[in-house]
């Protein structure tokens, strides 16, 4: 149908021309019976301190990267109120108070509440003419309040443009509140007639900023490029009025758009990572700073996901619509209330921005108002007013979409005609816009007469859906990048987001299609009640609880930890997230790190920490325990220097693990052997006396001295050793106490001619 009717226009119409640490050198200097001890603990060292780097430089690319998604989520909420604060700017012009009121109470309620704490208006002397917090009735002027000495009146007495001001946060003469002063000249034939002022929460900014940042420990500022602070996720109170230290990175070099610094806070004392990025074509400045404790404490760190805000619909083109549709349905009204009503439309919409036009089927006449000209570059009544103007004006790749969503329309196949595409401009110019329109007459065979619509240019917001379509395509990259399984579920427990790691960790495959949609329960009674334990939802109501993290192990023997964070806008809960990651290999380098800090490397003894802390905790026992009987013996192989000299320091090893073999086994079960250092051993004996210490002590000096270490390849070479030990009844004096009294008793063995056990009995033992 619409191909007969572009066939009949172009016959009459005429077509129309589109790093490393050095700190372990020390042990260099170490002995050489001490080497492989050294050498372990200068590479666990070194394992550590890369392992703290990583995580250091993983959370500056993770502030980095945030930073840069709120940069541009701070960039498109700054121009949804520049174009709000624009648009009600005209309308104060050209709108009588009330029905002014009425829009700004639209735009309003179109935003968040409590984003918007007042709009006013200011004459060219800075008195208030209007003020939304002002009732219906009463006028501005009756407060006597006056924003000339105010910098955001101020700075555009000198300026013809209409740019947008962001100002310091002020406390409102009128809301009595603290918020930030978005302001534009308003106009009329170039000339100033006063200033719109948009105020906007400081605290509502805030609440924006700590429900992206819940936890205190992290912080996200919103400044002036002066650093004054505008919102502060955290603690917005204690800033308001003031600026950051003059040392920041970005106060020193306008030039740099975004960077890294390393501070305590002043405000909070918390020491923090921060990086900070400029809003793209704004005086602001985004900072988000990470605490270093919090990111320092563990190497598994998360990385929160960023929500995306919805797009704001302009007060000004529900307006139009209502007008558009109410005019349509008086259409029949006779010629003066028509005419009085088609006034009135042309000013909503030239104050809305809309181009209407009013399209003839049957003789190609296209009518269209100064708006639709001017949106395509025409001036008003220069367009020619036919269906070839709009159409050749189409790009060439839009226009068979174009073509098909009219055609649908004109033989009835949807209600409303509505398409998005791209227009040339007569100066060759590209811009996207919004065609809407009906049939409002058709003949008895159902073609269509007459059909009529409006025309928008939606080139901003259509540069503003395409960055959150980007910022959606990141989050879902950074989702299916995540070492672990994300789940999401909106408020009423149907699964939103799911990425395929969290598939595979739940057993249901690698498609998140196939969960996606699902209830909470269908999603536990499908993966099972093993995993389904993963999911539970803790009481927030019952125990306070605002998030959670749990670790579990499953039939394999899989360690998981799993995070349970509620999605919650003040008191409402809007959803919740669920992180699950694998820490089985961390929790088996834990278990290893914990054995190899408690045991000597070379005899697999227990090492001196461990054997003090047996050693502590016995004579701690015996404090409340008196009753309780132990011995300490000390136990130091004779002339071992020997050794080393003449058969070498492996040899003298074997000789260490032959004797440590021989106390090991010549303990009871309960009894406690260690290697204190080089030549030296001890053995705790718990629940002994201290006759039958000497004997045991006796019998292992004897084995010692009648058996032989063997240092040959073969087998065949032996070397006989002996032993001195020392004994010291435990008391409740302390663990150094009785290690030093066995310790002289040793003394005494040694002078006294080796390969012998004595017992302290004070001082002349």
């Amino acid at each position: 149908m619409l191909s007969k009717l572009l066939l009949h226009h172009r016959r009459t119409d005429a077509v129309l021309p589109l790093p490393r640490s050095a700190l372990w050198r020390a042990l260099a200097g170490w002995m050489a019976i001490l080497l492989c001890l050294g050498v372990y603990w200068f590479e666990l060292s070194q394992t550590h301190q890369s392992q703290l780097d990583e995580v250091e430089a993983n959370v500056r690319l993770r502030a980095e990267q945030t930073v840069h998604a709120l940069a541009l989520q701070v960039s498109t909420m700054i121009e949804k109120l520049d174009y709000l604060t624009l648009q009600l700017g005209e309308s104060w012009l050209t709108e009588d108070e009330r029905t002014f009121r009425r829009t700004v109470a639209v735009a309003q309620g179109a935003l968040p509440e409590g984003a918007v704490v007042q709009v006013a208006i200011a004459d060219e002397r800075g008195e208030i003419l209007f003020s939304s917090l002002v009732p219906a009735g009463a006028t501005a002027a009756a407060t006597k309040v006056s924003i000339a000495d105010r910098p955001h009146f101020a700075v555009h007495l000198n300026r013809v443009e209409p740019a947008l001001h962001i100002s310091h946060p002020v406390l409102g003469r009128i809301s009595g509140q603290w918020t930030v002063q978005l302001s534009r000249p308003v106009l009329r034939d170039g000339q100033i007639r006063g200033v719109i002022v948009v105020s906007v929460s400081a605290d509502h900014l805030s609440q924006a900023l700590r429900e992206i940042f819940p936890d205190p420990a992290d912080v996200a500022l919103l400044l002036r490029e002066d650093g004054a602070y505008i919102a502060r996720s955290h603690l917005l109170e204690g800033v308001l009025g003031k600026k950051v230290p003059d040392d920041r990175s970005f106060l020193q070099d306008r030039a740099i758009r975004h960077g890294f610094y390393d501070v305590v806070a002043p405000v909070d004392g918390v020491e923090r990572y921060y990086a900070w990025r400029r809003v793209p074509d704004r005086p602001l400045v985004v900072s988000l700073g990470l605490s270093k404790s919090a990111a320092m404490a563990t190497v598994r760190d998360s990385v929160r996901s960023s929500g995306l805000y919805n797009l704001l619909t302009t007060a000004a083109l529900l307006l139009a619509a209502l007008w558009i549709t109410r005019l349509f349905l008086l259409k029949s009204r006779q010629t003066a209330a028509l005419a009085e009503a088609r006034e009135r439309l042309d000013f909503a919409l030239q104050g809305g921005g809309l181009g209407a036009w009013d399209w003839n089927c049957v003789t190609g006449e296209n009518r269209c108002n100064a708006q639709w000209a001017r949106i395509l570059g025409y001036a008003p009544g220069e367009a020619p007013p036919n269906f070839a103007t709009w159409d050749t004006n189409i790009h060439p790749g839009d226009r068979d979409r174009v073509h098909a969503a009219l055609d649908a329309h004109l033989r009835g196949e949807t209600r409303q005609y509505h398409a998005t595409y791209r227009m040339l401009r007569r100066d060759g110019e590209t811009i996207w816009v919004l065609d809407r329109g009906r049939v409002v007459a058709r003949d008895e065979s159902g073609m269509p007469l007459r059909a009529a619509g409006t025309l928008a240019d939606i080139t901003e917001r259509h540069a503003v859906e395409l960055a959150l379509d980007a910022e959606r395509l990141r989050l879902t990259t950074l989702l299916q990048r995540f070492p672990g399984g994300v789940l999401m579920e909106d408020a009423t427990g149907r699964v939103t987001i799911v990425n395929r790691g969290m598939c595979e960790l739940l057993g249901v495959g690698d498609d998140p299609d196939a969960l996606q949609g699902l209830t909470h329960e269908a999603l536990c009674a499908r993966i099972g009640p093993q995993r389904a334990a993963w999911l539970h939802v803790p009481d927030a109501r019952r125990d306070g609880e605002r998030r959670r993290s749990v670790e579990l192990t499953d039939g394999d023997g899989r360690t998981f930890e799993i995070d349970w964070v509620p999605i919650m806008r003040d008191d409402a809960q809007l959803g919740r997230v669920w992180l699950v990651r694998d820490v089985s290999d961390r929790k088996q380098r834990e278990t290893m790190l914990a054995t190899l800090a408690s045991t000597d490397a070379l005899t697999a003894l227990p090492n001196r920490r461990s054997f003090m802390s047996s050693l502590e905790a016995a004579t701690a026992a015996l404090r409340s325990n008196p009753g309780r009987q132990g011995v300490l013996l000390m136990i130091d192989i004779d002339y071992f220097k020997r050794v080393n000299d003449t058969y070498g320091h492996a040899a003298g090893d074997r000789v260490l693990c032959h004797v440590a073999s021989l106390i090991r086994n010549g303990l009871r079960q309960q009894d406690v052997a260690a290697r204190l250092g080089g030549e030296e051993f001890s053995a705790l004996l718990l629940a002994v006396r201290l006759e039958d210490a000497r004997l045991l002590a006796d019998r292992l000096r004897a084995r010692i001295a009648e058996s032989s270490a063997e240092i040959g390849e073969g087998g065949g070479d032996g070397v006989t050793v002996t032993a001195s030990i020392g004994l010291a009844a435990l008391s409740s004096a302390g663990a150094e106490a009785v290690l030093r009294q066995a310790d002289h008793a040793l003394y005494a063995a040694k002078t006294g001619g080796r390969n012998q056990v004595r017992v302290y009995a004070g001082e002349q033992t």
